[in-house]
């Protein structure tokens, strides 16, 4: 009987001590097992990235932020152009300029074409094509020469422009065929208009034409320097003789003279260096008076021999620099933009700097800037001073 009853002990206890074991290696392995602790961190971390990576979805980024604002910019351009005052709608054609989707601003260039065809506002009319060209849209070709058989003069020299700027070479036959309709005997913008447009587009059709132009007493002085411009750009050594005779007639007018030089330079015809030398020379002996009334040719000689590569008369042209007159400072900034020496970029970067006149300060900066030498402000009007046109500084 004891015996039994010490069997009975015996087993509890070994029961009792396997329950104890089991609890104490189950504890051991939930605290102690590497594994589970990595798992755990992993999930933790995934967990903290997933949410890292839902917060960022959520906020969109610069473009993302963009591309509502333009869609819902270009809605309200379009809905003034359709419903609103003329005001409202030249102020909307000019705000396109400002958007910066490509695909955007290709729709409402579309819009601008149908106005540029279309409409019945002349002043709408304009800033549309003015922005289509602005834009160098060349799809929109077929709108602009269009447009040059609209019964208003502004839409049409509007137009001349526009296609300069986007050089559509498909509107010559027909800027060729309204030049010659035009009377050169009279000033007129448009005629200027269709002149510097195929100057832009670098057409040789009217070379013939514009040499016998030239030529010809009979055509006004504004034309015939257009003209001079439009050779020096398309011409070549056929119309060498041509030049040098204006260039060296004495009756001719000076401003004539001086941009017949100016064609010269541009077409490289080195053979005349010393035809402007003599006419330098000539000049440099008239007496204080006199030369004074010719100091715009003997300037622009000087610029011609250097922009032909004679670079010993540099310091000639310099002088126009220090001069007190604004206009011959402006003119001589003008002049030596296109010149690769190092002192010319100098003066350049003095001029910018110092020059007590504004605009000189603007033709340095805009020549430096189209030099590559300084970054271009984007937030400034672009300037593009005309050598041809400065107005007189007190």
């Amino acid at each position: 009987m004891l015996t039994g009853k010490i069997l009975k002990i015996s087993i509890y206890v070994s029961l009792i001590t396997i329950v104890i074991l089991s609890l104490t290696i189950h504890s051991y392995t939930q605290t102690s097992d590497p594994n589970k602790e990595t798992n755990t961190d992993q999930q933790e971390s995934a967990a903290q990235e997933n949410a890292n990576d839902n917060a960022s979805s959520k906020k969109p980024d610069n473009k993302s932020r963009n591309a509502p604002d333009e869609t819902k910019r270009a809605e309200r351009i379009e809905a003034t152009l359709k419903f609103g005052i003329q005001k409202d709608r030249i102020a909307a054609i000019n705000s396109v300029n400002n958007i910066k989707d490509e695909q955007i601003k290709k729709r409402l260039i579309q819009v601008l074409e149908s106005i540029a065809a279309n409409e019945s506002d002349m002043n709408v009319k304009k800033a549309a094509i003015t922005v289509i060209g602005d834009n160098k849209s060349e799809s929109s070709a077929h709108a602009l020469i269009k447009a040059l058989d609209d019964s208003s003069e502004d839409i049409k020299i509007a137009a001349c422009y526009a296609i300069g700027k986007i050089k559509a070479d498909s509107a010559r036959p027909k800027l060729v065929e309204l030049f010659n309709k035009q009377n050169l005997k009279v000033d007129s913008n448009y005629t200027e208009a269709l002149i510097s447009t195929l100057t832009d587009l670098k057409a040789p059709d009217i070379l013939d034409a514009a040499v016998t132009a030239v030529k010809s007493r009979e055509t006004t002085k504004i034309i015939k320097e257009r003209l001079l411009i439009y050779i020096g750009q398309t011409g070549s050594a056929a119309q060498k003789d041509v030049l040098l005779e204006l260039y060296k007639d004495d009756d001719e007018d000076v401003s004539i003279r001086s941009f017949a030089i100016r064609a010269i330079s541009r077409l490289k015809l080195k053979d005349v260096s010393d035809d402007i030398k003599a006419t330098i020379k000539e000049i440099d002996s008239y007496s204080f008076s006199k030369k004074k009334r010719f100091h715009d040719l003997h300037m622009y000689s000087v610029a011609a021999l250097v922009e032909l590569g004679d670079t010993d008369s540099i310091p000639l042209l310099m002088d126009s620099l220090r001069s007190d007159n604004a206009t011959t400072r402006l003119r001589a900034v003008n002049l030596i933009k296109d010149f690769n020496d190092e002192r010319t970029i100098d003066i350049l970067k003095y001029k910018m700097d110092n020059d007590p006149n504004q605009r000189v300060r603007n033709a340095a900066k805009k020549a430096l800037e189209d030099k590559g030498i300084i970054e271009k402000d984007k937030n400034e009007k672009n300037l593009k001073p005309d050598i041809e046109r400065e107005e007189s500084d007190d």
